[in-house]
């Protein structure tokens, strides 16, 4: 089986940078590319102030869902805490929910499953900010929502796990891979026009393998053992990095 991709777009917000934003989105639809949008419904986290608050970012956000794009509920606020927690993803020290008790996480699920409510939007899959979230986390999406997809996770495909469907994400740029599902995660708001146009040039040689999230197959079927060994070599390499890959 040739290797999958899917793209993810994180941190769409009321003031993330439109311009670029909108460059990527041409890119996408001349490639036909149908990514998962990462959404933070009540933004109030100032590193993401890229712009000047969009009074038209809900239509967006409903035009994205109506040709398609599957969007994700990037948590609530995006505001973050130091945390010590067990992380499912521990990618880093930082949270919106980990260590949080499950009834503070299950407010800010249910706020934030409210505000997409409102707006006529239906998060499809999960996604932590800054990839940190706990068991609970998960308990609380289940209690407040229909969420049954993560996207996150290192594996070489789908799996399941804690009564949920994963959706791995492993790469920050597409790479040639010969088997497997893998998700590319984009940061449009920090991407420079240089990086959008290798990142048209990269859809160009990978066309013909890139999928949608309705094109995931999603079962009941655990990590394999590739997909267990590849979570501890993509680990190892990860702590024995220079810096970090996002």
């Amino acid at each position: 089986m040739s290797a999958r991709y899917l793209i993810r777009m994180d941190d769409a917000c009321e003031v993330m940078d439109a311009q670029k934003w909108g460059l990527v989105e041409r890119v996408l639809d001349e490639h036909a590319v149908k990514p998962i949008v990462a959404v933070v419904p009540d933004n109030r986290d100032p590193e993401l102030a890229f712009d000047r608050k969009d009074p038209a970012f809900w239509d967006k956000v409903r035009g994205w869902q109506a040709k398609g794009w599957t969007i994700g509920m990037h948590g609530h606020t995006h505001v973050m805490h130091p945390t010590r927690a067990k992380l499912l993803v521990p990618f880093y020290a930082r949270t919106e929910f980990a260590g949080l008790p499950l009834e503070e996480q299950a407010v800010k699920i249910r706020a934030s499953w409210q505000l997409f409510n409102e707006q006529g939007v239906r998060p499809r899959v999960w996604v932590g900010p800054a990839h940190s979230f706990d068991a609970l986390t998960l308990e609380a999406v289940r209690a407040e929502t229909p969420i049954r997809v993560v996207s996150d996770g290192i594996a070489w495909n789908a799996y399941y796990e804690y009564d949920f469907h994963w959706v791995p994400q492993q790469m920050w740029a597409l790479a040639e891979r010969r088997s497997g599902l893998w998700t590319v995660c984009l940061h449009p708001n920090t991407m420079t026009e240089a990086s959008i146009r290798s990142f048209a040039n990269a859809l160009q040689r990978f066309r013909g393998r890139m999928s949608s999230f309705d094109d995931v197959r999603l079962s009941a079927a655990r990590k394999s053992l590739r997909d267990r060994l590849y979570h501890h070599y993509f680990w190892w390499r990860w702590r024995n990095r220079p810096q970090a890959a996002a």
